[in-house]
């Protein structure tokens, strides 16, 4: 949003939901009334929660709507969710540029759910774009889609701000992520009993806070701490609005992600912008924004593969120094303002109106 609304270009964001901490001083975004069929489809599952990918609105309203927005594109986020689907409907019976954006390989599997879905949309002339970057160089193929890689979200000269900035002693490592079995916070801590007696650090995790499942989430960790030993070395930075992450990030030496599957992390790429050290799974999503290499990335599954990893990055300043630059060097290889704004500009936007639909 920052790349597009700087070179000039109007962005609109439709949504079916917001979230506590995400950042909205750049665009303010549309949220979208469900349907009365999309409500009832919602709470058809086992839980008493919504169940927001399934999410939608109206037909008919939403056509309405995206005629008095009038975009010249609409970019939807993959087409699994309903809300995406419904805005890709009327986009392509309203003769609207359609860009599907969603976060699969480069190049999927041949004949695998995603090589079939992106190979049918480019029989239909609809271009399929994706936040994954590809291990090595080459053609996608007919089911493969375009790398648009996530950009720098914070203004430039905060970021040159951050270059060269001393490390801290002892170093100081940083988690961000939902309070979620998946996301490996349990085995961030296994990893880093591992390393304790031998290595100094501290370890920060960051994250939302918003239920009693958040809260009984974060006092279990603190518990597990407690019992490896490392609870003098753990704090929780909790509830942070995006605008001040970057204070946070700049305050640590090194992000570790351990989530496992993870489709398209955006911390590790937000942390080696504020020009941190960045460690994550190595199946994860964004892996190819990072330098490559086993000094970069871990076995999620293996607390000792972690702390090998980590123990790699920590045990001398001038490795952390090191691994520091070589990630702010790739990712700004890989995901500089001016190449993401000229894919952008190949949608076909000019210096009209981009609607971007996402739920």
């Amino acid at each position: 949003m920052r790349i597009l609304t700087s070179a000039g270009h109007h962005v609109a964001i439709d949504v079916v939901e917001t979230g506590a901490t995400e950042n909205y001083t750049l665009v303010s975004p549309n949220v979208v009334a469900p349907s009365a069929l999309s409500r009832r489809v919602m709470h058809m599952g086992p839980s008493d929660i919504p169940n927001s990918p399934f999410s939608f609105p109206g037909l008919v309203s939403y056509w309405r709507h995206l005629r008095v927005e009038n975009p010249d594109v609409v970019i939807v986020r993959g087409v699994t969710r309903w809300f995406c689907r419904v805005a890709a409907l009327c986009a392509i019976l309203q003769g609207r540029k359609l860009v599907i954006y969603d976060q699969e390989n480069v190049r999927p599997q041949a004949w695998s759910g995603t090589w079939i879905r992106r190979a049918v949309f480019r029989q239909l002339g609809i271009a399929h774009f994706t936040s994954r970057l590809p291990s090595n160089p080459g053609s996608v193929g007919a089911g493969g889609a375009m790398p648009l890689p996530f950009g720098n979200p914070f203004e430039p000269i905060r970021i040159r701000a951050l270059r060269g900035r001393p490390l801290h002693s002892p170093p100081r490592i940083l988690m961000v992520a939902k309070y979620r079995e998946r996301k490996g916070h349990s085995l961030l801590l296994r990893a880093l009993a591992v390393i304790s007696a031998s290595t100094p650090f501290s370890i920060t995790l960051c994250g939302e806070e918003a239920t009693h499942s958040d809260a009984a989430f974060c006092e279990a960790l603190r518990q597990e701490a407690q019992a490896l030993g490392l609870a003098d070395r753990l704090r929780f930075q909790n509830n942070i609005a995006h605008d001040r992450m970057i204070s946070i990030y700049a305050s640590h030496d090194l992000l570790i992600l351990p989530s496992r599957t993870e489709p398209a992390a955006v911390s590790p790429v937000e942390a080696a912008w504020a020009g941190c050290a960045v460690l994550m799974s190595r199946d994860s999503g964004t892996r190819h924004y990072l330098p490559p290499g086993s000094g970069f990335d871990f076995d999620p599954d293996d607390p000792q593969d972690i702390a090998r990893a980590v123990a790699g990055l920590i045990a001398r300043p001038e490795d952390l120094r090191l691994a520091r630059d070589a990630c702010f060097m790739r990712i700004s290889s890989v995901a500089d303002d001016d190449m993401i704004l000229r894919l952008f500009e190949t949608f076909g936007t000019g210096t009209g109106r981009t609607r971007a639909s996402m739920s």
